[in-house]
Protein backbone atom coordinates (compact mmCIF):
# COMPACT_ATOMS: atom_id res chain seq x y z
CA UNK A 1 0.00 0.00 0.00
CA UNK A 2 1.54 3.84 -0.83
CA UNK A 3 1.97 5.74 1.66
CA UNK A 4 -1.21 7.83 0.83
CA UNK A 5 -3.39 5.03 1.06
CA UNK A 6 -1.80 4.27 4.49
CA UNK A 7 -2.92 7.81 5.28
CA UNK A 8 -6.42 7.72 3.68
CA UNK A 9 -6.90 4.13 5.72
CA UNK A 10 -5.83 5.70 9.01
CA UNK A 11 -7.53 8.96 8.98
CA UNK A 12 -11.24 6.48 7.69
CA UNK A 13 -10.50 4.18 10.95
CA UNK A 14 -9.71 7.14 13.10
CA UNK A 15 -12.84 8.89 12.07
CA UNK A 16 -15.09 5.67 12.25
CA UNK A 17 -14.55 5.08 15.81
CA UNK A 18 -17.89 5.36 17.59
CA UNK A 19 -18.74 7.63 21.00
CA UNK A 20 -19.32 11.18 21.12
CA UNK A 21 -16.57 13.70 20.73
CA UNK A 22 -16.55 16.72 22.69
CA UNK A 23 -16.48 19.72 20.97
CA UNK A 24 -14.29 21.28 23.67
CA UNK A 25 -11.29 18.38 22.75
CA UNK A 26 -11.60 19.04 18.67
CA UNK A 27 -8.09 20.53 18.51
CA UNK A 28 -6.74 17.19 20.58
CA UNK A 29 -8.82 14.50 18.26
CA UNK A 30 -7.25 16.05 14.74
CA UNK A 31 -4.04 15.57 16.62
CA UNK A 32 -5.03 12.14 16.89
CA UNK A 33 -5.93 11.44 13.93
CA UNK A 34 -2.58 13.07 12.35
CA UNK A 35 -0.40 11.21 14.40
CA UNK A 36 -2.63 7.76 13.72
CA UNK A 37 -2.18 8.43 10.02
CA UNK A 38 1.86 9.12 10.31
CA UNK A 39 2.76 5.71 12.57
CA UNK A 40 0.96 3.42 10.55
CA UNK A 41 2.91 4.85 7.98
CA UNK A 42 5.98 4.01 9.46
CA UNK A 43 4.76 0.74 10.98
CA UNK A 44 2.13 -0.93 8.50
CA UNK A 45 2.45 -4.02 9.94
CA UNK A 46 1.04 -2.77 13.53
CA UNK A 47 -1.69 -0.92 12.06
CA UNK A 48 -2.93 -4.22 10.57
CA UNK A 49 -2.90 -2.83 7.13
CA UNK A 50 -0.20 -4.47 5.75
CA UNK A 51 -1.14 -7.16 3.11
CA UNK A 52 2.05 -9.55 3.93
CA UNK A 53 1.01 -8.90 7.72
CA UNK A 54 -0.67 -12.81 8.16
CA UNK A 55 -0.08 -12.90 12.11
CA UNK A 56 -1.97 -9.24 12.55
CA UNK A 57 -4.25 -9.61 14.74
CA UNK A 58 -7.73 -8.07 14.66
CA UNK A 59 -7.95 -4.99 17.02
CA UNK A 60 -10.36 -5.56 19.86
CA UNK A 61 -13.78 -3.28 19.03
CA UNK A 62 -13.78 -0.11 20.86
CA UNK A 63 -15.70 -0.06 24.03
CA UNK A 64 -17.98 2.93 24.36
CA UNK A 65 -17.90 4.75 27.78
CA UNK A 66 -21.06 4.73 29.65
CA UNK A 67 -22.57 8.61 30.15
CA UNK A 68 -22.25 9.78 33.25
CA UNK A 69 -25.31 9.96 35.23
CA UNK A 70 -27.53 13.46 34.80
CA UNK A 71 -26.42 15.59 37.86
CA UNK A 72 -28.62 15.82 40.99
CA UNK A 73 -29.48 19.36 41.49
CA UNK A 74 -28.33 20.56 45.21
CA UNK A 75 -30.76 20.34 48.52
CA UNK A 76 -31.09 23.61 50.31
CA UNK A 77 -29.40 24.07 53.58
CA UNK A 78 -31.24 26.04 55.75
CA UNK A 79 -28.77 27.22 57.60
CA UNK A 80 -27.33 28.83 54.38
CA UNK A 81 -31.02 29.70 53.76
CA UNK A 82 -30.66 31.58 57.26
CA UNK A 83 -27.22 33.57 56.37
CA UNK A 84 -28.81 34.35 53.15
CA UNK A 85 -31.38 36.35 55.01
CA UNK A 86 -29.25 37.91 57.20
CA UNK A 87 -26.78 38.85 54.92
CA UNK A 88 -29.84 40.72 52.61
CA UNK A 89 -31.22 42.00 55.30
CA UNK A 90 -27.67 43.93 56.76
CA UNK A 91 -27.85 45.18 52.87
CA UNK A 92 -24.69 42.19 51.65
CA UNK A 93 -26.93 41.44 48.55
CA UNK A 94 -27.01 37.48 48.51
CA UNK A 95 -29.47 37.23 46.45
CA UNK A 96 -32.64 34.58 46.94
CA UNK A 97 -32.55 32.99 50.42
CA UNK A 98 -32.60 29.53 48.65
CA UNK A 99 -29.82 27.41 50.46
CA UNK A 100 -27.56 27.19 48.07
CA UNK A 101 -24.10 28.89 48.60
CA UNK A 102 -23.33 30.33 45.45
CA UNK A 103 -20.77 33.06 44.45
CA UNK A 104 -23.52 35.53 45.63
CA UNK A 105 -23.38 34.07 48.49
CA UNK A 106 -19.53 33.74 48.28
CA UNK A 107 -19.39 37.50 47.63
CA UNK A 108 -21.67 39.13 49.82
CA UNK A 109 -19.97 36.98 52.78
CA UNK A 110 -16.49 38.33 52.04
CA UNK A 111 -18.13 41.95 52.52
CA UNK A 112 -19.64 41.59 55.72
CA UNK A 113 -16.14 39.90 56.52
CA UNK A 114 -14.63 42.84 55.20
CA UNK A 115 -16.69 45.42 56.83
CA UNK A 116 -16.62 43.18 60.32
CA UNK A 117 -12.52 43.18 60.09
CA UNK A 118 -12.47 39.33 59.35
CA UNK A 119 -10.16 37.56 56.91
CA UNK A 120 -12.12 37.85 53.58
CA UNK A 121 -12.45 33.94 53.02
CA UNK A 122 -16.01 33.95 51.78
CA UNK A 123 -16.79 30.88 53.99
CA UNK A 124 -18.11 32.30 57.47
CA UNK A 125 -16.79 30.17 60.32
CA UNK A 126 -18.77 29.63 63.63
CA UNK A 127 -17.58 32.54 65.23
CA UNK A 128 -18.91 34.86 62.46
CA UNK A 129 -21.99 33.06 61.65
CA UNK A 130 -23.28 33.48 65.39
CA UNK A 131 -22.32 37.01 65.37
CA UNK A 132 -24.09 37.28 62.00
CA UNK A 133 -27.20 35.35 62.90
CA UNK A 134 -27.26 36.61 66.70
CA UNK A 135 -27.50 40.24 65.05
CA UNK A 136 -30.28 39.33 62.67
CA UNK A 137 -32.12 37.84 64.70
CA UNK A 138 -31.36 40.66 67.07
CA UNK A 139 -32.55 43.19 64.72
CA UNK A 140 -35.93 41.52 63.88
CA UNK A 141 -37.09 41.46 67.82
CA UNK A 142 -36.24 45.37 67.69
CA UNK A 143 -33.43 45.52 69.36
CA UNK A 144 -32.07 48.31 66.77
CA UNK A 145 -34.42 50.51 69.05
CA UNK A 146 -32.04 51.28 71.20
CA UNK A 147 -29.76 52.70 68.71
CA UNK A 148 -32.27 55.46 66.62
CA UNK A 149 -30.82 56.51 63.51
CA UNK A 150 -28.74 53.37 63.03
CA UNK A 151 -29.42 50.85 60.31
CA UNK A 152 -28.28 48.50 57.93
CA UNK A 153 -24.58 47.02 58.28
CA UNK A 154 -23.67 49.90 61.08
CA UNK A 155 -26.54 47.51 63.55
CA UNK A 156 -23.92 44.75 63.46
CA UNK A 157 -21.34 47.23 64.88
CA UNK A 158 -23.55 48.61 67.60
CA UNK A 159 -24.84 44.53 68.32
CA UNK A 160 -21.50 43.65 68.48
CA UNK A 161 -20.44 46.41 70.96
CA UNK A 162 -23.65 45.55 73.19
CA UNK A 163 -22.54 41.47 73.23
CA UNK A 164 -18.59 42.78 74.53
CA UNK A 165 -20.42 45.09 77.40
CA UNK A 166 -19.83 48.51 75.19
CA UNK A 167 -21.42 51.57 74.24
CA UNK A 168 -22.19 51.57 70.51
CA UNK A 169 -23.03 55.21 70.54
CA UNK A 170 -20.42 56.89 72.75
CA UNK A 171 -17.85 54.51 70.85
CA UNK A 172 -19.08 56.03 67.64
CA UNK A 173 -20.94 59.39 68.10
CA UNK A 174 -23.48 58.01 65.58
CA UNK A 175 -26.43 58.21 67.83
CA UNK A 176 -28.32 61.38 66.96
CA UNK A 177 -29.93 62.86 70.15
CA UNK A 178 -33.44 61.79 70.73
CA UNK A 179 -35.73 62.43 73.63
CA UNK A 180 -36.09 59.59 76.40
CA UNK A 181 -33.07 58.09 74.89
CA UNK A 182 -33.36 54.35 75.67
CA UNK A 183 -30.68 53.96 78.17
CA UNK A 184 -27.67 55.08 75.72
CA UNK A 185 -25.69 57.81 77.07
CA UNK A 186 -26.54 61.21 74.86
CA UNK A 187 -24.33 62.10 71.90
CA UNK A 188 -24.18 65.66 70.50
CA UNK A 189 -25.36 65.77 67.25
CA UNK A 190 -22.89 67.87 64.56
CA UNK A 191 -23.97 71.39 65.21
CA UNK A 192 -24.69 72.28 61.33
CA UNK A 193 -27.26 69.08 60.61
CA UNK A 194 -30.49 70.69 62.33
CA UNK A 195 -32.72 67.76 63.05
CA UNK A 196 -36.15 68.15 60.90
CA UNK A 197 -39.66 67.90 63.10
CA UNK A 198 -40.42 64.65 61.53
CA UNK A 199 -37.67 62.26 62.92
CA UNK A 200 -37.28 59.22 60.71
CA UNK A 201 -35.28 57.15 63.02
CA UNK A 202 -38.28 57.17 65.22
CA UNK A 203 -40.84 56.51 62.38
CA UNK A 204 -38.67 53.40 61.52
CA UNK A 205 -38.54 52.51 65.61
CA UNK A 206 -42.23 53.12 65.80
CA UNK A 207 -42.65 50.51 62.32
CA UNK A 208 -40.95 47.99 63.80
CA UNK A 209 -43.05 47.98 66.71
CA UNK A 210 -45.67 47.58 64.73
CA UNK A 211 -44.35 45.07 62.69
CA UNK A 212 -43.33 42.74 65.58
CA UNK A 213 -46.50 42.76 66.83
CA UNK A 214 -48.30 42.28 63.42
CA UNK A 215 -45.85 39.98 61.49
CA UNK A 216 -43.68 41.84 58.24
CA UNK A 217 -45.82 42.15 54.77
CA UNK A 218 -43.77 39.45 52.75
CA UNK A 219 -46.47 39.97 49.99
CA UNK A 220 -49.60 41.71 48.51
CA UNK A 221 -52.14 39.24 49.82
CA UNK A 222 -50.83 40.29 53.05
CA UNK A 223 -52.25 44.09 52.50
CA UNK A 224 -55.98 43.89 53.99
CA UNK A 225 -56.81 46.58 55.30
CA UNK A 226 -55.48 50.46 54.78
CA UNK A 227 -53.83 50.07 58.20
CA UNK A 228 -51.74 47.21 56.19
CA UNK A 229 -50.89 49.07 53.84
CA UNK A 230 -49.57 51.92 55.63
CA UNK A 231 -47.51 49.21 57.57
CA UNK A 232 -46.10 48.12 54.30
CA UNK A 233 -45.04 51.43 52.93
CA UNK A 234 -43.37 52.49 56.37
CA UNK A 235 -41.21 49.08 56.17
CA UNK A 236 -40.42 49.53 52.78
CA UNK A 237 -39.58 52.73 53.12
CA UNK A 238 -37.15 51.85 56.35
CA UNK A 239 -36.23 49.36 54.37
CA UNK A 240 -34.76 51.33 51.63
CA UNK A 241 -33.47 53.74 54.09
CA UNK A 242 -30.75 50.86 55.50
CA UNK A 243 -30.15 50.06 51.94
CA UNK A 244 -28.90 53.32 51.43
CA UNK A 245 -27.32 54.17 54.77
CA UNK A 246 -25.29 50.36 54.24
CA UNK A 247 -24.00 51.49 50.25
CA UNK A 248 -23.08 55.12 51.67
CA UNK A 249 -20.80 53.38 54.34
CA UNK A 250 -19.37 50.05 51.43
CA UNK A 251 -18.11 53.15 48.87
CA UNK A 252 -16.50 54.93 51.78
CA UNK A 253 -14.52 51.88 52.92
CA UNK A 254 -10.75 53.12 53.31
CA UNK A 255 -12.06 56.35 52.22
CA UNK A 256 -10.70 57.97 55.32
CA UNK A 257 -13.71 60.39 55.52
CA UNK A 258 -14.60 61.65 58.97
CA UNK A 259 -17.98 62.92 59.65
CA UNK A 260 -16.96 66.50 59.76
CA UNK A 261 -16.28 65.97 55.94
CA UNK A 262 -19.14 64.28 55.44
CA UNK A 263 -21.28 67.31 56.96
CA UNK A 264 -19.44 69.89 55.26
CA UNK A 265 -19.61 67.97 51.73
CA UNK A 266 -23.40 66.73 51.64
CA UNK A 267 -23.99 70.43 53.09
CA UNK A 268 -23.10 71.30 48.95
CA UNK A 269 -25.82 68.51 47.79
CA UNK A 270 -28.65 70.38 50.62
CA UNK A 271 -27.83 73.74 49.03
CA UNK A 272 -28.08 72.80 45.53
CA UNK A 273 -31.24 71.12 45.78
CA UNK A 274 -33.12 72.82 48.49
CA UNK A 275 -35.15 75.12 46.09
CA UNK A 276 -36.14 71.90 44.25
CA UNK A 277 -37.25 70.91 47.60
CA UNK A 278 -39.53 73.95 48.22
CA UNK A 279 -41.67 72.97 44.63
CA UNK A 280 -41.84 69.79 45.95
CA UNK A 281 -45.69 70.68 46.96
CA UNK A 282 -46.59 73.06 44.34
CA UNK A 283 -45.21 71.43 40.96
CA UNK A 284 -45.94 67.51 39.18
CA UNK A 285 -43.05 64.98 39.53
CA UNK A 286 -42.54 64.96 36.17
CA UNK A 287 -42.08 68.73 36.06
CA UNK A 288 -39.55 68.94 39.05
CA UNK A 289 -38.08 65.55 38.19
CA UNK A 290 -36.98 67.66 34.69
CA UNK A 291 -35.79 70.34 36.69
CA UNK A 292 -33.97 68.01 38.58
CA UNK A 293 -32.01 67.09 35.09
CA UNK A 294 -31.27 70.47 34.26
CA UNK A 295 -29.89 71.26 38.02
CA UNK A 296 -27.50 68.32 37.26
CA UNK A 297 -26.22 69.25 33.93
CA UNK A 298 -25.77 73.29 35.38
CA UNK A 299 -23.79 71.74 38.07
CA UNK A 300 -21.71 70.21 34.99
CA UNK A 301 -18.29 68.10 36.06
CA UNK A 302 -18.17 64.15 36.27
CA UNK A 303 -21.28 62.22 36.09
CA UNK A 304 -20.23 59.50 38.03
CA UNK A 305 -18.40 61.64 40.77
CA UNK A 306 -22.02 63.70 41.38
CA UNK A 307 -23.83 60.47 41.33
CA UNK A 308 -21.33 59.24 44.26
CA UNK A 309 -21.49 62.61 46.09
CA UNK A 310 -25.67 62.20 45.77
CA UNK A 311 -25.25 58.09 47.13
CA UNK A 312 -22.63 58.83 49.88
CA UNK A 313 -25.17 61.70 51.19
CA UNK A 314 -28.42 59.97 50.61
CA UNK A 315 -27.20 57.07 53.34
CA UNK A 316 -25.45 59.95 55.73
CA UNK A 317 -29.02 61.76 55.83
CA UNK A 318 -30.41 58.77 56.88
CA UNK A 319 -27.49 57.41 59.55
CA UNK A 320 -27.36 61.27 61.03
CA UNK A 321 -31.47 61.18 60.46
CA UNK A 322 -31.31 64.12 58.46
CA UNK A 323 -34.84 63.97 56.11
CA UNK A 324 -33.59 67.00 54.20
CA UNK A 325 -30.31 65.78 53.37
CA UNK A 326 -31.68 62.51 52.02
CA UNK A 327 -34.29 64.27 50.17
CA UNK A 328 -31.92 66.58 48.80
CA UNK A 329 -29.81 63.35 47.56
CA UNK A 330 -32.56 61.73 46.36
CA UNK A 331 -33.59 64.45 43.96
CA UNK A 332 -30.06 64.90 42.73
CA UNK A 333 -29.92 61.50 42.00
CA UNK A 334 -33.06 61.31 40.17
CA UNK A 335 -31.58 64.45 38.35
CA UNK A 336 -28.45 62.05 37.10
CA UNK A 337 -31.34 59.72 35.49
CA UNK A 338 -31.51 57.44 38.01
CA UNK A 339 -35.59 57.36 38.14
CA UNK A 340 -36.42 54.46 40.08
CA UNK A 341 -34.65 56.80 43.29
CA UNK A 342 -38.24 58.89 43.13
CA UNK A 343 -39.40 56.12 44.99
CA UNK A 344 -37.44 57.85 48.06
CA UNK A 345 -39.06 61.33 47.47
CA UNK A 346 -42.13 59.30 47.04
CA UNK A 347 -41.64 57.83 50.66
CA UNK A 348 -40.52 61.57 52.12
CA UNK A 349 -43.62 63.53 51.16
CA UNK A 350 -46.14 61.01 52.08
CA UNK A 351 -44.60 61.25 55.60
CA UNK A 352 -43.19 64.62 55.71
CA UNK A 353 -39.97 63.76 55.92
CA UNK A 354 -37.85 67.00 55.05
CA UNK A 355 -40.77 68.51 53.05
CA UNK A 356 -44.59 68.98 54.02
CA UNK A 357 -46.71 65.98 54.49
CA UNK A 358 -48.34 65.59 51.10
CA UNK A 359 -49.47 61.89 50.16
CA UNK A 360 -50.88 62.82 46.83
CA UNK A 361 -48.28 64.41 45.64
CA UNK A 362 -46.22 61.45 46.53
CA UNK A 363 -47.95 59.14 43.93
CA UNK A 364 -46.49 60.76 41.30
CA UNK A 365 -43.13 60.06 42.34
CA UNK A 366 -44.03 56.50 43.07
CA UNK A 367 -44.96 56.16 39.67
CA UNK A 368 -41.78 57.66 38.03
CA UNK A 369 -39.57 55.27 40.13
CA UNK A 370 -42.27 52.17 39.47
CA UNK A 371 -41.96 52.94 35.17
CA UNK A 372 -38.34 53.05 35.22
CA UNK A 373 -38.21 49.64 36.86
CA UNK A 374 -40.79 48.17 34.18
CA UNK A 375 -38.63 49.73 31.57
CA UNK A 376 -35.56 47.35 32.90
CA UNK A 377 -33.73 50.63 35.08
CA UNK A 378 -31.56 49.19 37.41
CA UNK A 379 -33.21 49.12 41.06
CA UNK A 380 -32.14 51.81 43.57
CA UNK A 381 -33.21 49.66 46.21
CA UNK A 382 -32.33 46.20 47.18
CA UNK A 383 -31.93 44.75 43.92
CA UNK A 384 -32.29 41.43 44.18
CA UNK A 385 -36.07 41.59 46.04
CA UNK A 386 -36.52 44.67 43.96
CA UNK A 387 -40.05 42.55 42.01
CA UNK A 388 -41.48 41.42 45.41
CA UNK A 389 -41.15 45.56 47.05
CA UNK A 390 -42.74 47.29 44.27
CA UNK A 391 -45.87 44.56 44.44
CA UNK A 392 -46.33 45.10 48.03
CA UNK A 393 -46.03 49.00 47.16
CA UNK A 394 -48.38 48.92 44.32
CA UNK A 395 -50.71 47.09 46.05
CA UNK A 396 -50.43 49.41 49.53
CA UNK A 397 -50.79 52.41 47.52
CA UNK A 398 -53.90 50.97 45.60
CA UNK A 399 -55.41 50.24 49.19
CA UNK A 400 -53.94 53.56 51.18
CA UNK A 401 -55.35 56.06 48.71
CA UNK A 402 -54.30 59.84 48.42
CA UNK A 403 -54.98 60.40 52.41
CA UNK A 404 -53.27 57.42 53.39
CA UNK A 405 -11.26 71.18 56.82
CA UNK A 406 -10.33 68.01 57.28
CA UNK A 407 -7.72 65.41 55.20
CA UNK A 408 -9.92 63.40 52.78
CA UNK A 409 -11.68 65.49 50.98
CA UNK A 410 -11.11 67.63 47.51
CA UNK A 411 -13.09 69.19 45.21
CA UNK A 412 -13.43 68.82 41.48
CA UNK A 413 -13.40 72.03 39.13
CA UNK A 414 -17.13 71.99 39.24
CA UNK A 415 -16.89 72.27 42.68
CA UNK A 416 -18.65 68.34 43.49
CA UNK A 417 -17.79 67.26 46.85
CA UNK A 418 -14.78 64.44 45.98
CA UNK A 419 -14.52 61.37 48.75
CA UNK A 420 -11.36 60.57 47.55
CA UNK A 421 -13.50 56.57 46.59
CA UNK A 422 -10.76 54.02 45.35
Amino acid sequence: MTAKGFLIAATAMALSLPGPVRADTGDVVKLGIAAGAFFCMANPGRCGLGGNNRNAQPSAAPQRTASPPARQPRAADPAIRTDQQALNYFGYEAGSADGIMGRRTRDAISRYQGYMGYPSTGQLDAYQRQTLVGAYNWAQAGGGAAYPGVYGEELLRAYASQMRGGNYCRETGRCPVQSGNTGQSPVRSLPDLPQADASMANACTSSQMVTNANGPVLNPVDITDPDRARQALDEQFCSASSYASSRSENLLSGSGTTDATLARNCRWVVERMEDQIDRLDSQSAVELAGAADRRVREIGGDPRQISDAATICLGYGYRTDDPKMALASALMLVGTGARPYAELVGHHLRSGFGTQRDPAQARGWYDIAFDALDRGAEPAVRPSQSGERVAIMRTALGGQGPAGSDSGTSSSGSGVPSFNLR
